[in-house]
C-alpha cells in the first residue's frame, strides 16, 4: 500500500486543498504546528477543511507544492512548500516545513508537521 500512499498524497497536494480533503479518513486528526509552539488539533474533514479556508483567506496568490515525499509504509512524510502575499499589506511570504500523513487503507487518519526534515523523520521510524 506505501507506493499507493505516495501517489495519493502527491496527487492530492498538486490538485489542491479540495483533493486534499477527499483524501480524509471522517475521523482524521490534523495537528497543526505552525509559527506558535502550541498544537492546535482539527478533527474530520469539516473541521480542517475550515483550517484550509481561514489560512489561505488572508493571502492572495496563496499556492503550496510538495518538494519531497518520503514513504515509510503507513507513512508518508512530505517537504512542503507554501507560498502568498498577504491580502492586507501585499508581503509576500513562504514557509517551508514537514508533513506527516498517516494512513489506513487509502484515507489520511493523522497529520502532523514538524520544523525539520530531522523530526519528520523521526516520528515515522527513519532517519537521514
Amino acid at each position: 500500500m506505501s507506493q499507493e500512499n505516495v501517489e495519493a498524497i502527491r496527487t492530492a497536494i498538486g490538485s489542491g486543498p479540495s483533493a486534499l480533503l477527499a483524501i480524509l479518513d471522517d475521523e482524521v486528526e490534523w495537528d497543526y504546528v505552525g509559527a506558535f509552539p502550541e498544537v492546535v488539533s482539527y478533527h474530520g474533514p469539516q473541521q480542517v477543511g475550515e483550517f484550509f479556508r481561514e489560512w489561505m483567506s488572508g493571502f492572495d496568490d496563496f499556492g503550496f507544492e510538495a518538494r519531497e515525499i518520503i514513504d515509510a509504509g503507513e507513512a508518508v512524510a512530505v517537504h512542503l512548500h507554501q507560498w502568498g502575499r498577504g491580502k492586507d499589506t501585499g508581503a509576500e511570504v513562504e514557509s517551508r516545513t514537514w508533513q506527516v500523513f498517516t494512513f489506513r487503507g487509502d484515507k489520511v487518519v493523522h497529520c502532523r508537521g514538524y520544523a525539520t526534515k530531522t523530526e519528520a523523520l523521526e516520528a515515522i521510524g527513519l532517519s537521514e
